[in-house]
């Protein structure tokens, strides 16, 4: 399979789900995350809006606001580039790129590029390898000096024995899904 094959078949997958299957396993994936060392260490948290029936990271939004944590959402600013930025509350988001929530005008640009950092991604497989939407956001954040820990957060279904990749493509350092917390070894 190719890379638009892989992204094909997990969103078939994804789109499958109940709205409750998504809550009870985004729960999980979650629940696994908040109890690991990773979570518990990092003062700042740059996270993704879920979109498109992705494992739900607004449930991690009110975690961390709730667990005193600095919270860091993406803009995207044009086809090539996106920032992040710092939120005070939930209410800090608007609508925006695809309808996607994204942080309003009020919002501070994020001046540090360190914390936990959670990577969206459709197909993972076992050696990190991470496909994505194809816009290339956050291949490009990512590859600029950082100091990040690097984790996805997906549905067992996501994570494959293999999936094609390029050199370039970045990868996580954990792999958190409801039943495996996986971490790359260097």
């Amino acid at each position: 399979m190719d890379k638009n094959e892989v992204r094909q078949l997990i969103m078939n997958r994804r789109h499958e789900l109940s709205d409750e299957d998504i809550e009870m396993q985004s729960g999980l994936i979650i629940d696994r995350l908040k109890k690991s060392d990773i979570y518990k260490t990092s003062e700042n948290v740059f996270l993704y809006m879920s979109y498109n029936r992705e494992v739900d990271t607004y449930m991690l939004l009110s975690q961390c606001f709730m667990d005193g944590k600095k919270v860091y959402a993406p803009k995207v600013l044009s086809k090539t580039q996106m920032e992040f930025y710092c939120l005070s509350d939930e209410n800090d988001l608007v609508s925006g790129y695809m309808g996607i929530m994204e942080p309003s005008d009020i919002c501070d640009k994020a001046k540090i590029r360190d914390g936990l950092f959670i990577m969206p991604g459709l197909a993972f497989d076992y050696d990190f390898h991470r496909i994505g939407y194809g816009g290339g956001f956050y291949d490009r954040y990512l590859s600029e000096d950082n100091t990040f820990i690097k984790a996805a957060l997906a549905f067992d279904f996501q994570l494959l024995e293999s999936i094609p990749y390029e050199e370039h493509d970045l990868k996580p350092d954990y792999i958190i899904t409801q039943t495996q917390f996986i971490r790359r070894e260097n």
